[in-house]
């Protein structure tokens, strides 16, 4: 086992060694924190904190923020976070991460719903389309922006969002919200909540269609993009309150979505995907007392997707590659004669894709919270999780891989002047992977006054490969005789990726003018990041191109990045909104492209926008009536997985209508987004146009 960095772990017990001794301490619970009306935040230290006491910096999206905007997808939901990197992949799968390079699947972001994650091991990162819920069932996100990996482990190594859905306690009746628009955008959402006695639940119904991206009209391969997507899902949700004390909170839900997949540049290449997802989570509260609680949650995923490619028969591949005919017989001794006498290979069809995959997660955690003085809280626990993945294109073979991984955790708030907050946090995590690694963090938080705080916070994060990072080996192989296209594999010494991060932050709050001001200044230290470099594909067969060349993953890409970001709601009463953010970053950093036959290194600093910005505006100017106005600007990025993308800025506009009939209220909007010139999303195909949707909210008791 390696010696682990216990930094955090002694701060903690330091304080906790002052505390008892009996310092002075003002009380844990201030007048600021009964009657105030600042937001309460869980995601950074699992305990409820307002956003001047937390370790880090944090964005709120709120309701209202995801009703102003006129997101009608999940990337436009994240383009309002300082820092975060949010683009489409194709028309329905979307690439979201924070301080990333543009990967075709970000893996540094933990993304949880209701607690729950969603992070897919299968493909190292998060399928936002098999996600099952839709944003009108959205509360409120929490965004951790810098890495969460003391509190949510491995997978929030650069930072972590956690969606809070609606309690069925919240509303009651039938709630109705369906769009329709550009691009064939055919939307419902149906929900109805109810309560019986101790017992309050919700049951909905989802549905989505739309054709994607535009046709592409020039280059090689002009034509359609077969981008687009038909997804029904359902969800139910119930909570049970037997007692003051116990609550017991069941979510279950199910997702059918068939979708395009390929690769942008390549658009004769797409093919339809099916991905059925289904979930289960059970957690229980127990309140121990006025301060302590007691919670066990237990939840499993499931993810099956399909994708088959029939490129044709072989011996049609061959007469189209060589350029002279080859009928069903001759493939065998073609290849025979040509690439190696022992092969015995008849005609067939060349199946590609990723064909059958499966992937399954079982999660079971027990989180304590406790007060242990009048300024002293802590919250611990312990978690294990059971992933499989069964896929035969992802690892060369039909046999499961599974991975269980056990982690340990621990936070403490103290607060022992009326002036200062301190936070510190520890997360260790084990499996057979990598050996035993833990993420620390320590946070000071100095109060000027009521309002304004100055936040000084260190981290060190380590990351845990998936099992597909750690064993993928992806090739197309004829009946195990044949190489025919090496694409992806795994160094099998593939070790964790590490990050020291240091951040100075400012929190501003002017109550009476409903004004929240939030700046972060960072620096960031990545080492042993996986990247991928060119290795020759000598894998002991036959090859059909001996010039064939693996794309390895290994600890090969390290940077440097020191930015600052701002963030800004102004809100002074409950008809005008207005938010802003910004975000700038300076990265110093490289990868390996390949090893031999000479070194090459890429250089990372422009693999990213080093400018992004949003400025939402929204005013009910009646009862009725309200408009709102989106602004998105990126700078120019030459995307990881992508294309080199021009700097851009987009318009997004709607006008709201509010009616009431009898009992039932409802709204029509109409929004407009991309209101400028075309611009283009990640891939040079991708251009997203002007479009215009038309959308209808019911309410009926």
């Amino acid at each position: 086992m390696r010696r682990l960095n216990s930094l955090p772990a002694i701060i903690a017990l330091i304080l906790s060694h002052h505390v008892i001794a009996g310092s002075p301490a003002a009380p844990f619970f201030t007048e600021e924190d009964i009657f105030g009306e600042l937001p309460m935040v869980s995601s950074a230290s699992r305990m409820d904190q307002s956003i001047n006491h937390v370790p880090a910096s944090i964005t709120i999206i709120d309701r209202e923020m995801i009703d102003a905007s006129g997101a009608i997808t999940w990337v436009d939901v994240f383009r309002l976070v300082p820092g975060f990197q949010a683009y489409f992949i194709n028309g329905n799968r979307y690439g979201i991460s924070y301080h990333g390079f543009g990967q075709e699947f970000p893996n540094h972001l933990e993304v949880t719903v209701d607690g729950r994650s969603i992070y897919e091991p299968a493909y190292s990162g998060i399928e936002w389309g098999s996600l099952g819920i839709t944003l009108d069932e959205v509360d409120h996100i929490e965004v951790v922006r810098g890495s969460n990996s003391p509190s949510q482990g491995s997978n929030a190594f650069m930072g972590a969002i956690n969606i809070v859905t609606l309690k069925p306690q919240q509303e009651s009746g039938l709630h109705q919200r369906f769009t329709v628009g550009d691009r064939q955008t055919r939307e419902g959402h149906v929900r109805y909540s109810a309560h019986h006695q101790k017992l309050d639940y919700r049951v909905s119904v989802n549905y989505i269609h739309n054709d994607g991206f535009p046709s592409v009209k020039s280059g090689e391969n002009p034509g359609p993009l077969d981008d687009g997507k038909e997804s029904l899902g359902f969800n139910f949700r119930g909570m049970y309150t037997p007692d003051i004390a116990n609550t017991f909170d069941f979510q279950a839900g199910f997702n059918h979505n068939n979708m395009g997949w390929g690769d942008v540049d390549h658009p004769d290449e797409y093919s339809k995907t099916e991905f059925k997802s289904q979930y289960q989570s059970l957690k229980w509260n127990l309140d121990i007392n006025a301060t302590d609680t007691l919670q066990l949650h237990y939840y499993h995923n499931k993810l099956e997707g399909k994708n088959f490619i029939n490129q044709g028969l072989l011996s049609e591949l061959l007469t189209e590659e060589i350029g002279f005919p080859i009928g069903p017989d001759d493939v065998k001794p073609f290849l025979q004669a040509n690439i190696d006498p022992g092969l015995d290979i008849e005609d067939q069809p060349f199946i590609t894709g990723f064909q059958n995959t499966e992937s399954e997660r079982h999660d079971l955690e027990l989180e304590h919270h406790l007060q242990l003085t009048n300024n002293l809280r802590a919250t611990w626990g312990a978690g294990i999780r059971y992933d499989r993945v069964e896929g035969e294109t992802i690892f060369g073979h039909d046999d499961d891989e599974t991975l269980t991984s056990r982690r340990l955790f621990g936070h403490l708030e103290w607060r022992p002047f009326r002036r200062w907050t301190l936070n510190a946090g520890l997360m260790i995590e084990d499996n057979s992977l990598v050996d035993t690694i833990a993420s620390g963090r320590i946070g000071v938080n100095y109060h000027l006054n009521d309002n304004h705080t100055i936040r000084l916070g260190y981290a060190q994060g380590k990351r845990s490969p998936t099992l597909t990072e750690a064993k993928e080996f992806i090739a197309d192989i004829i009946d195990d005789q044949l190489l025919v296209a090496a694409i992806r594999r795994s160094d099998p010494d593939l070790d964790e990726e590490r990050l020291k991060s240091l951040e100075l932050g400012y929190v501003a709050l002017f109550p009476k003018q409903g004004l929240t001001f939030d700046v972060r200044l960072f620096r960031e230290e990545v080492r042993d990041a996986f990247d991928v470099y060119q290795q020759l594909a000598d894998i002991g067969l036959p090859s059909f191109d001996p010039e064939d060349h693996f794309s390895v993953r290994n600890n090969i890409a390290e940077w440097d990045m020191t930015g600052a970001e701002l963030q800004l709601r102004y809100q002074p009463s409950n008809k005008t909104l207005v938010t802003a953010h910004y975000g700038y970053r300076d990265v110093d950093g490289s990868f390996i492209k390949r090893f031999e036959p000479e070194l090459r290194v890429g250089d990372l600093g422009n693999r990213g926008p080093s400018h992004t910005a949003g400025l939402l505006l929204n005013q009910k100017f009646t009862p009725r009536w309200s408009a709102g106005l989106n602004l998105y600007h990126i700078s120019d990025a030459d995307w990881r997985d992508g294309n080199e993308v021009n700097q851009f800025v987009r318009v997004d506009a709607q006008l709201g209508f509010n009616f009431a009939v009898a009992s039932s209220r409802g709204n029509i909007s109409l929004i407009g987004q991309n209101l400028g010139e075309n611009y283009m999303e990640h891939g040079e195909n991708n251009i997203f146009d002007t479009r215009v949707y038309l959308r209808l909210t019911l309410d009926l008791p």
